[in-house]
C-alpha cells in the first residue's frame, strides 16, 4: 500500500548520535514503517553517508523507490561543526559553503533531491541568516530541494519577520519541544496559521513529567500503550511531528 508522504504531521526518524550504528538503524526504521528520515550535513553528530547507506538499503530490499520515501537534512553554519570536520571550504563566502553543503548532503544520501532542506539555526547577524535563507530559495527554484524550513528558532518575531520577507515561504520550523520555552505555544499557533509543519525534537527527553503523570500513567494503562506512544499520539493530535531517534526495534 502506498504511502502518502504529505499527510501531516507524521512520526520521524531522527538519526542523531547513532554514529556507526546509522545505516543499521535507519534500515530497520525503514523496515519498520518509518517513511520520513530526518539528519544534517554536520558530522559532528550525524552520520549523513551513512543515513545515504541504510535507505538504500531498505528501499532495494523493500522495492520502494526514491519518491515513496521523504529525506531531509539541514545546513549548519560553521559555528555548529567540530573544527576541521565542516563540509565545505569554511574561508569560501557563505553563500558558497551552503552550495557546498547541499552537494554534500545529495552525494552522501546517494539522491538527485531532497525533500526538505532546513537551516540548522540562525546565524549570528540578520544579515548573514538571510544570505543563508536566500541561498537556500535559489535549491528550490533550481529543483534540486522541494521545501525549505528552519530549525532552533525560538522567537516568535523572528519567525514572523522571515515568513514575512522570504519569497520562498519556509515550510517547516523544527524545535526544541520543553516547557522553557511555553513548548512554543505561540510560534505553533502560527506554524498552524501559515501551514507550516512544527517537528519536535526532545519530545519524550524533556517531557518526562507529563509522560510519566499519574493521569497520563492511566490513561496509556486504558488504551494498552506505553506512556512514550501516548504522547507522541497526543502530540501529534495537537499538529506536531515528532522526531523519534528510537534505537530499538520494539
Amino acid at each position: 500500500v502506498a504511502i502518502d508522504l504529505s499527510d501531516l504531521p507524521v512520526l520521524k526518524y531522527g538519526t542523531a548520535w547513532k554514529n556507526e550504528k546509522t545505516a543499521d538503524l535507519v534500515y530497520k526504521a525503514i523496515k519498520s514503517g518509518f517513511r520520513h528520515i530526518d539528519t544534517a550535513c554536520q558530522p559532528r553528530h550525524y552520520r549523513e553517508d551513512l543515513v545515504g547507506e541504510g535507505w538504500t538499503r531498505a528501499a532495494k530490499e523493500l522495492g520502494l523507490s526514491r519518491s515513496e520515501l521523504h529525506l531531509q537534512t539541514k545546513f549548519s553554519g560553521a559555528k555548529a561543526h567540530e573544527p576541521g570536520t565542516e563540509p565545505y571550504d569554511i574561508n569560501a563566502p557563505l553563500e558558497e559553503q551552503v552550495r557546498q553543503s547541499l552537494k554534500k548532503s545529495l552525494e552522501n544520501l546517494q539522491t538527485s533531491y531532497l525533500d526538505s532542506w532546513i537551516m540548522h539555526g540562525p546565524e549570528d547577524s540578520w544579515e548573514n541568516t538571510w544570505k543563508v535563507y536566500n541561498t537556500m530559495e535559489e535549491a528550490v527554484d533550481a529543483g534540486t530541494v522541494k521545501q525549505i524550513g528552519i530549525s532552533n528558532f525560538y522567537q516568535l518575531e523572528d519567525v514572523q519577520w522571515l515568513y514575512e520577507h522570504a519569497r520562498i515561504k519556509p515550510k517547516v520550523l523544527q524545535n526544541r519541544f520543553y516547557p522553557e520555552t511555553n513548548h512554543d505555544a505561540e510560534l505553533r499557533s502560527f506554524c498552524k496559521a501559515q501551514g507550516i509543519e512544527y517537528q519536535s525534537f526532545w519530545t519524550l527527553t524533556a517531557n518526562e513529567h507529563a509522560i510519566h503523570s499519574p493521569p497520563a500513567l492511566e490513561i496509556a494503562q486504558e488504551r494498552g500503550v506505553s506512556p512514550e506512544v501516548l504522547f507522541y499520539a497526543f502530540c501529534m493530535a495537537i499538529g506536531i511531528s515528532p522526531l523519534d531517534g528510537s534505537t530499538s526495534e520494539e
